[in-house]
Parts: C-alpha cells; structure tokens; sequence
C-alpha cells in the first residue's frame, strides 16, 4: 500500500512539474501568444510544411490543456490552412488527446492539488455543472452546449465514475458539431466565400437558440411536474 501510494505521489509531481515547465516554456518561446492569436497561428501552420499537420494537433492539445487559450481560435485556424476534413480530422485528434490527459492528471493529482492550480472559483463551476450531470447522456449534453467550460470540466472528470475510454467517446461526439462549425467557418474564411460564412453561422445561432429554448420548457415542465407531485403527497 505505502508502495503504491508513494508511486501515485511521484506520478502526481511528474505531472504538476510537466505542466507547470511546459506552460512556462511556451510562455517563454512566445508560441503562447502564437496559439492567442489566429493570424500568427495560421501562418506558423502554412510555413511549417509537412510538420504543419502536427503542430496542428499540438496545437489543439495545448489548448485544451491550458484552457485560457480559445478554442475558437486554433480550430479556425486548422479550418483555415487544412480545410474541412483534414482540419476537423486534426482538430479532433488532438483536442481527444488532450481530454485524456486533463482527465487522467485529475484523478491522479487530486482534486486539493487541483484547485491550487485551476482556482477554487473555476472548480466550484465545474463541480456545480459535473454534478448536476446524472448519466452518460447528461454529460454528453453538458460537453455539447455551448458556452460551457468543456476543458475545464475534463480536469474535474477525472473524479467521475466514467471510464476514460466512456469519457473520450462521449465528449468527441459531444464536441463535434461545434467543432465542425469553427472548421467550417476558417475553411470558408480562407475561401474568401463570406456569403456561406453568414449562412454557417445563422444556422449555427438558431441552433443554439433552439437548443436553449428546449432547454427551458423541459426544465419548466419538470419543474411543474415535481411540484404537482410534491402537493399530491
């Protein structure tokens, strides 16, 4: 037992090190406020050649797993250099990759350790939207709004009952419609075709809208029917 608990001690430290260094060094090279910003990171991707495909995946992996980084930005970005399909592909390889380790480094730091680093207001959200998710498909409604800090709740999923391989599948479904809505806009972006930009993103807000208004008159019909149920007893 003591054998085992000094391993999961060490590994901890490993990772709380490996973040902390990687985050500095990244903050050092200047690459942090190339992943900031899209016009510096669609060019690092064009220039880069046949490394450009994995600085793409690196690219969506750190930003999941420094979450301050927007997503909107490198997702735009593969859209832009890779278009559609090779940018979605990227995107979401890394952005899987980079939810297992957020996953993984939470159940292996512990969530005191955790809060240090995230902050106890941001794991106070996570914990109030984790736990109001009962089941699979909750969690998998929770990962497909929009607006929700998605890789910030990876972190405080790793606390959860799911398996990790049950978490990557359905947060990946999850995620991909808004995902595939920021590639289609970079790839459209880099085509100069404003007119279907405009379209993409109508459709992307009506479905947003509509989503919410379903969302509303669900939670008032069973808010209505609990309190029927609590006046009848």
């Amino acid at each position: 037992m003591k054998t085992a608990r000094w391993k999961n001690t060490a590994l901890a430290l490993v990772l709380v090190v490996l973040v902390v260094a990687g985050g500095v060094a990244l903050w050092r090279t200047g690459l942090l406020g190339i992943l900031s910003t899209r016009d510096r990171l669609i060019n690092l991707l064009r220039t880069s050649g046949a490394k450009g495909p994995i600085i793409c995946i690196a690219a969506q992996f750190t930003q999941v797993v420094i979450f301050a980084i927007p997503g909107e930005i490198t997702q735009f970005a593969a859209g832009y250099v890779f278009g559609i399909w090779r940018g979605f592909l990227y995107s979401i390889f890394g952005i899987m990759l980079g939810s297992a380790f957020n996953f993984l480094f939470g159940r292996v730091v512990g969530r005191p350790t955790l809060e240090r680093l995230m902050g106890s207001g941001t794991m106070a959200k996570v914990d109030t939207l984790l736990n109001s998710a009962k089941g699979k498909s909750a969690v998998f409604l929770l990962f497909l709004i929009p607006g929700t800090p998605k890789d910030a709740m990876c972190y405080g999923a790793g606390f959860c009952r799911l398996k990790l391989v049950e978490f990557i599948v359905i947060t990946g479904l999850a995620r991909s419609p808004a995902l595939f809505a920021s590639i289609l806009l970079g790839s459209q972006a880099s085509r100069r075709d404003y007119d279907a930009m405009v379209l993409t993103g109508i459709v992307a807000g009506a479905a947003i809208v509509s989503y919410y208004i379903y969302e509303r008159r669900r939670s008032r019909k069973y808010a209505a029917k609990s309190g029927d149920g609590s006046l009848g007893q």
